[in-house]
């Protein structure tokens, strides 16, 4: 099983049409309770152009334990959906706005990337709040990157049409999706491997103690 080495950061450039369509940011972190993805873009195209910011907490495991979207642009718009696991129940804030059975070990976008990153199987399927997710691995690919030519491994995603491209440390190096007569695509540009947080030093217990005894001349 491929294991993503966080904390790290990666850039991409995006496209509509074979336009510049703007960029994007995917953070891996560790986390108190397991692990952090944390999506940034700036989407130009298609119209409208948003702002975004999606956040996936997750277990060791892997398993979202909440997870929030951020969308700024012609209306704005926050959702949020918390996996209960211990109450056996999910909830979502935002629109749509609802309770749901905890039944099973449910997937939200972000954690998704970093299941397929790590699964054996050849074909998955996915639960995801409010549908599934079917996806089937397409083989090797050699694409070209910034750095050079890699050797990814392709998954296709349905319902819809969507590709993702996965590298051999786990990384995604390429989405593809269609977007009505259009593909939208985000290509990995960057990778930073960013330093391990510092452990925050120890506060230093001063003795409890009497009096100092005066000294006697």
């Amino acid at each position: 099983m491929v294991m993503v080495k966080a904390p790290v950061l990666l850039k991409y450039k995006l496209s509509y049409a074979g336009r510049e369509a703007g960029e994007q940011q995917i953070r891996y972190e560790t986390s108190r309770k397991g692990q952090r993805m944390v999506l940034t873009a700036d989407v130009a195209l298609p119209l409208p152009r948003t702002k975004q910011r999606w956040v996936s907490e997750m277990d060791q495991r892997g398993v979202p334990l909440k997870f929030s979207e951020r969308v700024e642009g012609r209306q704005n718009r926050v959702y949020q959906v918390e996996f209960l696991r211990d109450e056996g129940v999910v909830v979502t804030k935002g629109e749509p706005e609802f309770v749901l059975p905890y039944t099973t070990d449910y997937h939200d976008p972000l954690s998704l990337l970093l299941a397929l990153s790590r699964a054996n199987e050849d074909v998955l399927t996915l639960p995801m709040v409010g549908g599934r997710v079917h996806a089937e691995r397409m083989g090797n690919e050699t694409l070209t990157m910034p750095w050079g030519e890699v050797e990814a491994t392709s998954w296709r995603l349905r319902p819809g049409v969507s590709l993702v491209y996965f590298d051999a440390s786990g990384y995604p190096l390429k989405f593809s999706q269609q977007v009505g007569e259009h593909v939208f695509e985000a290509n990995l540009q960057e990778i930073v491997h960013e330093p391990e947080p510092e452990a925050q030093p120890k506060k230093k217990s001063r003795r409890r103690g009497g009096r100092r005894r005066r000294r006697r001349r």
